[in-house]
């Protein structure tokens, strides 16, 4: 391809002038054959044969033209670039973090690159020149504060026809590098440090490093931590947050009957020991993931995943065994690439896929990036902390990730996507068949083919994604997953600083629940930033030093006496939220323990730990949720289609499983108070408590109040709690109530419906 004006030849003036003159006129084919070249090759030699006088007055009149031009931008154009456009598109706009569209104009090169958007002008082309749009408030609207003047306006589109001349040659600030500067100065981007443990006033309250930090924090804003909850507080609390189930009276009662002062930490061992942990941590972990065993096309196109259940035991297996969080995560990003012969690699590889899937009718190559989109989208956000979707269309707008790199990591996913091109019985070719960097996130755009790799700001000692894609050549299989899972693990070079960071917070938000970060998928500059950040890093150390087992972190956590204070009131107008961890905040269960509670508590649930999940009704199909024995083990064995959603579930803020969750929202309506008062399965549930309570307290209805609390809550009643409570078992029924079920059964279903059933503090 050359550029050539269409009258270029006519006039050795016009070609050998200045460039600006004819570059952008036209652009056309040439095939290099005699033939096509003649007419240009006798304008050059023309002018290479001209005499040197006749040179030299061409050569004065380019001058000529080339001031009259420089004198026009002077005086007409750069006056209303500096006083119009560079508050907003500079240098000094890109330093100060002012720069819109990552657009400068105030060096020639700048100009020329343009912004997210693409070129701003084309030389003798207004009518193809964003700019021109842009002032005449077309599409973009510049300045925004108000159109310019039309004299102004022509005044551009004039210099944009004399070929834009710019004697401006200040180089283009090189805004990536102002990007990465900036972004590894952002606290989740700074390597870890090492922080040294704080000294504090209250020596006694300390009973590992991790009160330090917290302590250090409250004694800087005069405040003191609660007291220590009691025993009975403390083992409901403890079960709930590591496996997910109440506490039995035998248990409890063990407990207190210890005298040890290693009472509580032999506890949090046991249940870490406990089979049951693995379920309670993998529910956190599956909404991380967005995990579901459907398509999630929509509800008429949500085809079921028989094989998906594997996943979730495989991470129930993971984490019973403590396998490493980092290879738990390099087993998800490649599978038995990156490790041979395991079965619960294979199974834990199935991540990439967990995501949705467009319907068959949709167009392939829709259906082609929107999975890329939702793998790419769905890795940064539950093991990086990163919101990297949003490079999709453009370079991240806050986070320093381009669109490229966003393209780049699509490459690693691409040979996991297999779309036919078709949609329902018409073909339709898939237009990009490799990795490709996309203009506006559209395949009708593709811009230039890319390579895999990864996020440059987390990269250290001047690494590239080169230096891990080649760490496998000499494999069996050079693969770029392989590679993936290589960097994302790196503490020394890669991301696997920010990993730690990210997971820490996570299980910290699990016990306290609220995050050392308040915002647990998004480490970013949007982003809420640590209240502990000390803290968060030497946790995060301590993982990495302790060969990245998640057993030793719940341990160190659980056994502070920070997670071992009472719920409080004594700083509420000071620190409602608990931001400085002054108390034990008193949280709400989820929706699937609420439903295992009541299993746990009538005495019903079935403990059989993996297998296939249990199928209960169809919403498309019009079919009512089968509850029934046969269904009733631990909620996270129920099948999760998406769009259908187990009654119990629903109501209680069940996560949405088509993105990645990192915090569920808990939300208090009157659906909740109605569906523990009215529904069917509650009821039932009741009569197989009494049933149980009958069973294991007798008949004397002080033994059955007793009891009752003992099982539901883990402590005895009050003496108000039991005066009513007798009373309401020995009234005598009225005559409309014979048939209506027993006082026992009545009571069982009324303490399920306090709120103390479903919170723990």
């Amino acid at each position: 391809m050359i550029d050539v004006d269409s009258q270029s030849c006519l006039s050795p003036v016009r070609l050998m002038g200045c460039k600006r003159t004819w570059q952008p006129a036209m652009r056309v084919a040439l095939p290099f054959d005699g033939m096509n070249m003649l007419p240009i090759s006798l304008c050059i030699i023309s002018f290479i044969a001209m005499p040197s006088g006749m040179q030299e007055a061409v050569s004065a009149e380019s001058e000529q033209i080339n001031a009259k031009g420089i004198d026009f931008f002077e005086s007409m154009i750069r006056p209303v670039l500096v006083s119009k456009c560079y508050a907003c598109h500079s240098g000094e706009a890109a330093k100060s973090k002012k720069l819109k569209g990552k657009l400068l104009l105030d060096s020639k090169a700048g100009v020329l690159a343009g912004g997210e958007s693409g070129p701003a002008i084309v030389p003798g082309r207004p009518e193809q020149s964003l700019l021109i749009e842009a002032i005449r408030h077309e599409s973009f609207e510049m300045p925004p504060n108000g159109r310019l003047d039309d004299n102004v306006i022509r005044d551009f589109v004039k210099w944009i026809k004399m070929g834009a001349p710019d004697p401006r040659d200040g180089q283009q600030i090189d805004l990536r590098s102002l990007d990465l500067q900036a972004g590894r100065e952002h606290w989740a981007f700074l390597p870890l440090g090492n922080p040294q443990l704080p000294t504090v006033h209250d020596q006694k309250w300390i009973r590992n490093p991790v009160d330090r930090f917290v302590l250090s924090k409250l004694e800087q804003h005069k405040m003191t931590p609660a007291r220590q909850a009691d025993r009975r507080t403390l083992i409901r609390r403890a079960y709930f947050d590591l496996i997910g189930l109440p506490p039995s009276p035998q248990d409890v009662k063990q407990f207190l009957e210890d005298p040890s002062d290693a009472a509580y930490e032999n506890l949090i061992d046991e249940l870490l020991d406990n089979e049951h942990y693995g379920e309670r941590w993998a529910r956190h972990w599956l909404d991380v993931v967005r995990f579901g065993e459907s398509e999630g096309a929509d509800l008429t196109h949500n085809e079921l995943r028989l094989n998906a259940y594997r996943y979730r035991d495989a991470v129930i297996k993971s984490l019973n065994t403590d396998l490493p969080y980092d290879k738990f995560v390099a087993y998800q990003i490649a599978g038995p690439r990156f490790v041979d012969s395991s079965p619960l690699a294979t199974d834990l590889g199935q991540f990439p896929q967990l995501g949705t899937t467009l319907q068959d009718g949709s167009n392939p190559n829709d259906k082609l990036f929107d999975k890329l989109d939702d793998m790419v989208s769905a890795t940064g956000s539950a093991f990086l902390g990163l919101t990297i979707g949003c490079a999709r269309c453009h370079d991240h707008k806050i986070d320093p990730v381009t669109s490229e790199e966003y393209y780049r990591l699509t490459a690693v996913f691409f040979d996991q996507v297999q779309v036919e091109p078709r949609a329902k019985n018409r073909e339709i070719p898939l237009k990009v068949r490799e990795p490709h960097l996309l203009a506006g996130g559209s395949w009708q755009r593709p811009v230039k083919r890319v390579t895999p790799g990864f996020v440059e700001v987390l990269m250290r000692g001047g690494s590239r994604s080169e230096d891990w894609l080649t760490e496998i050549a000499d494999a069996h299989t050079s693969d770029p997953l392989h590679a993936l899972a290589l960097w994302m693990t790196d503490v020394d070079r890669g991301a696997g600083q920010l990993l730690a960071r990210v997971i820490v917070n996570r299980v910290w938000q699990h016990h306290f629940g609220r995050g050392i970060v308040d915002t647990p998928n998004d480490f970013g500059f949007l982003g809420a930033k640590p209240t502990h950040p000390q803290l968060l890093d030497w946790l995060a150390g301590e993982l990495i030093r302790n060969g990245w087992q998640l057993k030793p972190l719940h341990r160190l956590i659980m056994n502070s006496a920070a997670y071992r204070q009472a719920s409080s009131d004594v700083w509420i107008d000071v620190d409602r939220d608990n931001r400085r961890i002054w108390q034990h905040q008193t949280r709400r269960l989820e929706a699937e323990i609420i439903r295992d509670n009541i299993l746990s508590v009538s005495g019903a649930l079935k403990r059989q730990l993996y297998g296939p999940s249990i199928v209960v009704g169809s919403i498309r199909k019009g079919n009512a949720f089968d509850d029934d024995p046969e269904t009733w083990r631990r909620s996270i064995y129920m099948m999760a289609p998406r769009f259908d959603i187990h009654p119990v579930l629903s109501v209680f803020d069940a996560a949405d499983n088509v993105q990645s969750v990192g915090a569920r929202t808990v939300s208090t309506t009157p659906s909740g108070a109605l569906f523990m008062l009215n529904a069917p399965f509650l009821w039932r549930q009741a009569e197989l408590m009494a049933q149980r309570i009958e069973k294991e307290a007798g008949r004397v209805p002080d033994d059955q109040v007793e009891y009752i609390y003992e099982v539901a809550f883990a402590r005895r009643p009050s003496e108000e709690e039991r005066t009513l409570g007798i009373e309401f078992l020995t009234r005598l029924p009225a005559k409309n109530e014979k048939k209506d079920k027993s006082a026992l059964v009545h009571y069982c279903h009324a303490v399920m419906g306090l709120n103390e059933f479903i919170y723990i503090r």
